[in-house]
Order: C-alpha cells, then structure tokens, then sequence
C-alpha cells in the first residue's frame, strides 16, 4: 500500500504544482480567481472520475454527493450546466494529465522502486516489452477529421490510432500516443522506444521488444539492434522473405526449429513450432544466447498488452468521449492511461495478497482481483484520497480500496492454466456485455 501512496501522492503534486499548472493554462488567468462552482480542483476531480454518464448526470451525482458530505438540504443543492462544466475544462491543457503520467512512471521506474522490477528468468534475465495498437473512434466533429483522419466507407468517421508499449511483467504503460491515423505503427513503435531509451525506462541491454506480425521490417531490425542496442522478437507472417518461408518445419509437433541466417547480412535467429491448432508459427529474433525452448514462452508473454488496450478502452471507457474538442479528448486519452497504470499497481499488490491467502486454501479454483469492479472504485473514490487532509485520512482511503480490491475477486483461469475458448458464435445481436463501474 505505501507504493500507491507514493503515487498518489505524486499525482496531487503534480496537478498543485505552480510551474506546471501555469504551463497548462489556455487562457490568460484562468483558475488565477474565483471560479464559482468549478474551481480548478473541483474540476480535476470531476476529471479524474472519468464517469462514462452523461455529462449532465454526472454533475448531478457529484454535486449531491458534496451536499450529502456537508449535510446541506436538497434545497441547496448546488447545479451546474454542462456548458460551464465545457468552458471550464477548455481551460486547462491536457499536458498537465500528461506530465502525472510521466512523473508516476519516473517513480515506478527509477531505482527508488527496483523491488517492483521483473525480468524473464531472473534478475540477469530480458525484461519483456510488448508493443501493439488500437484505432479509437472519436466524436464526430470536422476539427478531429482533419486532425486525425478516418478509416471504413466514406472516410467520415473521425479515428486515431493509440498505441502503448507495455512493461508486461512489470505490468506498466511505459509509453503512450494518440495520434493520427496518417502515422503508421511502426513509426509509433520507433518514437515509443526513442522515449523509453531518453528517459531510462528500462536497461535496454536487458531488454527484448515484442512485437505482433506487421510490425516486422528490416529497418526496425536495424534500428532495434544498431541504435538503442536491445533485443526484437517478431511473430512473421509468410511471404515477409521467402528463404524463411523455404526453411523446414519441426518433423515433431511438440519441436522446435532453431535456424541462423544472414538477412541483407544481418545475422538473425529463425524460429519454427506448432501451435495447438496445428498452425506454423515463426519467430525472428537477434538473442543468440536464450534457450530455443524460451522461446515460445517469450512471444506468448505479450499477450498482457491485448488486456491492456481492453482495459483502457472498454474496461476506463477511453472510447467512450464526453468532450468533442482535441484538448479534451487528449485529457481523457492522458486520465485513461494514468489510470490504467495506477489500477495495475493496485491489481499487482492486491493479487500478491490473494495468492498467499485465498489462493492456498486448497480451492479449487484460482481468483485474481476484479479488474472492471477496481476502475470502478478507483475512479469514483481518488477524489476523496485528494481532499484528505491528514496522512491517517490518506492511508484510510486507500486502506479502503485494497480492502475493496480483495472482495471482488474473479476466477483467473489464465493463471489456472484453464481455457474455454468459444468454439461456436454467440447468438445475440451484441457481442459485448460490459457494464461500466463509473
């Protein structure tokens, strides 16, 4: 708990930090005065709830609450228009949600926290960074087409492309954009480990960059092993050279084909194996020194950036836009992904705490904590954390949410080593059936 403390406090000194505050200022004097009812915290707090309601009921669910706290009459409830609620945010950059994110992933990276470093076998062992992502539907608005293009018929509906580089055994967002859809993923994957490298994110001698079929390119091969000196893993698909394309599959289904070869004289290691469906899947690396065996258990680890993305935009709501503006979608963009690193700092203490209780009782099944339920909480009760006055009062607070993290478990039957794959479609006209916490 004292690392979530840590960060949270971060946060709060942050966003009442002068220098940065004033850099993030639209408007000459803005939050220098009186605001009336949205002050600048009052207005943060409402930000960081990330609600997903409309905005209207939003502002009538957090002014009850204040009154319900001061124990005024319904009388005096106070109200506010979504207009006012819109020229308030507009007046406070998106940077400053930014500049919380980078502040928590220079505490959660530097030497302050080695504790919570781990790497693929050991401590000399390849620390795991997967990089993927997503296209983002945005509202429609003829500012946001122009700024981030369009995909699908007609070419109408503004879309981004967000893309993260993910720590996945440290469970963290090293690196995120929001950027047109013009910007390819490789370009994004370039200016993700240009910043990883800039600001000490990882040892990049220790580190191995996973990357998903269409990623793979010889000119990321060349900038991953002769510019920022660390380790690829490639999923290829056929057709990339047709000399890996002619090398021989395993004769056992259960093997492994580990092969060395010179692409445009550039030494790589080529790796062939079954996947239970009996697809050939083929790897490309320039990690000479780990075990052919690893290697299957290596690419498969970046699975957790697929959770990722879905935890920021189905389980946070980033799709899910209540602002029609550049600056306000990239402030929801920023509040998702700090969210989303400050959850998966709660998730990865509170599923410690399960493992050596709930989880060694001899139950047949395995639980993990409830990954939608603690967004959820998270989000509507951070405010309380940023008003508390006293350092008991902080503690409580977070006290509060372990103790809520730990109650609402879920069965993790990827950690049971137990998976039930869909093998017939669901017959329903909508395939998802997320109900949102906050």
């Amino acid at each position: 708990m004292n690392l979530i403390q840590i960060l949270a406090d971060i946060i709060c000194n942050t966003l009442l930090d002068p220098y940065v505050l004033d850099r993030a200022r639209n408007r000459k004097g803005a939050f220098t005065r009186n605001c009336g009812k949205l002050p600048y915290w009052t207005l943060v707090k409402l930000l960081l709830r990330n609600s997903k309601k409309t905005i209207s009921a939003s502002l009538d669910e957090f002014f009850t609450e204040l009154r319900h706290i001061s124990g005024a009459s319904i009388s005096d409830t106070r109200n506010c228009s979504q207009q006012a609620f819109s020229k308030a945010r507009s007046g406070i950059d998106h940077s400053i949600f930014k500049e919380c994110f980078e502040r928590v992933l220079d505490f959660l990276c530097s030497r302050d926290s080695l504790d919570f470093h781990s790497r693929f076998m050991g401590v000399w062992g390849r620390q795991i960074i997967a990089v993927d992502g997503s296209k983002i539907p945005l509202p429609n608005r003829k500012t946001l087409l122009d700024k981030y293009g369009s995909i699908g018929r007609g070419s109408s509906s503004p879309t981004a492309i967000a893309s993260v580089a993910f720590d996945v055994l440290n469970h963290r967002i090293l690196d995120a954009r929001l950027e047109p859809m013009s910007v390819g993923e490789r370009t994004l994957a370039i200016k993700h480990m240009e910043n990883i490298k800039s600001k000490a994110r990882t040892n990049l001698l220790y580190t191995m960059f996973v990357f998903d079929r269409g990623y793979a390119s010889k000119n990321l091969f060349s900038f991953i092993e002769d510019t920022i000196h660390a380790r690829y893993l490639f999923r290829l698909r056929s057709k990339f050279n047709t000399d890996i394309d002619a090398l021989p599959v395993p004769a056992d289904r259960n093997g492994i084909n580990d092969h060395i070869l010179f692409l445009d004289g550039r030494k790589v290691r080529v790796l062939k194996f079954y996947l239970p469906g009996g697809t050939v899947e083929t790897l490309i690396t320039n990690d000479f020194d780990l075990a052919k065996e690893l290697f299957r258990q290596c690419y498969f680890l970046r699975w957790p950036v697929e959770e990722d993305c879905k935890l920021v935009k189905e389980k946070i709501g980033l799709t899910n836009f209540r602002g029609y503006s550049e600056n306000s979608v990239l402030q929801e963009f920023w509040i998702s992904v700090l969210l989303a690193n400050l959850a998966l700092a709660i998730k990865r203490e509170t599923d410690g705490i399960v493992d050596s209780t709930i989880n060694q009782k001899g139950n047949k099944n395995k639980y993990m904590t409830n990954m939608n339920e603690l967004v959820g909480y998270l989000s509507r009760h951070i405010g309380e954390y940023m008003d508390a006055d006293t350092d008991t009062e902080r503690f409580g607070v977070i006290r509060c949410i372990f103790d809520f993290a730990i109650s609402h478990l879920v069965q993790d039957k990827k950690g049971s080593g137990e998976s039930n794959p869909r093998t017939v479609p669901r017959k329903v006209k909508h395939h998802y059936n997320n109900k949102t916490t906050h």
